[in-house]
């Protein structure tokens, strides 16, 4: 089991316990203190460190096995994944990822299964609210939907907005094949000039091999990406774990966002 150094939990700083802990864990792993295939501490062992119940342990790991960033093994413990970062980018207006538009460009037909149009707390999405420069009070949009080309799911993608900002999309919903861009422009004049994202490796969780229809443990990309106003605000938070087949062009310039 790997060694750690864990930072103590700030009870009274207005973040779950659950988020505090999710932060630290995933701390110590992108700064590699953490590697692919160590075993974390045990739940029990994590709340006797923190100094909380088994309760926020079990919250926090629950949330990194959904990321795809840890992965539980029945009667084994609770294993780190392959997070290792591939890359780190920042992306031309022009070439904005746009599901609809590289499926058109590559000849296939894009749709969607949308799951969710919703607003969510922050306190359900720390890393979006964090990303999205949001306070304790604000609240956030919540779009999930599998992303398809010719009627196989290729992707599993969560998208973070600023409630504040797109708060009627949850009464308009989304179209199947509506673009979300096309509609965030022209609906509600979002305009997204930059964008940074981050591509790791990770595996497939029961959730991720239900809709993508893989094995549990398949390997898949994650694809972070915060997106951002020509104010540098930021605006769009996506969370896009997706088949390795689904291949990107990469289009990058020398000066990245901070």
């Amino acid at each position: 089991m790997a060694q750690l150094n864990l930072n103590e939990l700030l009870p009274h700083n207005g973040e779950p316990l659950y988020a505090q802990i999710m932060r630290v864990l995933e701390e110590q792993i992108r700064s590699a203190h953490l590697q692919p295939g160590d075993k974390l501490p045990t739940q029990q062992e994590l709340a006797n460190h923190f100094q909380v119940s088994l309760a926020p342990v079990k919250q926090a790991l629950r949330e990194l096995e959904k990321r795809g960033i840890v992965s539980p093994r029945q009667g084994r413990g609770t294993y780190v994944t392959d997070t290792t970062p591939l890359f780190q980018e920042l992306i031309e207006k022009e070439r904005i990822p746009c599901f609809t538009r590289e499926m058109t460009e590559s000849g296939r037909q894009a749709s969607s299964v949308v799951l969710a149009v919703k607003q969510i707390a922050v306190r359900d999405m720390p890393k979006a609210a964090q990303e999205l420069e949001l306070g304790a009070d604000d609240s956030l949009v919540f779009i999930e939907r599998i992303r398809q080309a010719n009627g196989k799911p290729l992707a599993f993608q969560g998208s973070y907005f600023p409630a504040s900002k797109l708060g009627g999309i949850i009464e308009r919903g989304l179209g199947a094949r509506e673009a979300l861009s096309d509609v965030i422009r022209d609906e509600f004049g979002i305009i997204i000039t930059a964008s940074r994202q981050m591509i790791t490796a990770t595996t497939a969780t029961p959730r991720d091999a239900r809709y993508l229809r893989v094995s549990v443990d398949a390997p898949l990309l994650l694809v972070e990406r915060t997106s951002y106003l020509g104010s540098g605000d930021p605006i769009e938070f996506v969370v896009d774990r997706r088949l390795p087949e689904f291949n990107f062009m990469v289009w990058l310039r020398c000066n990245y966002l901070a």
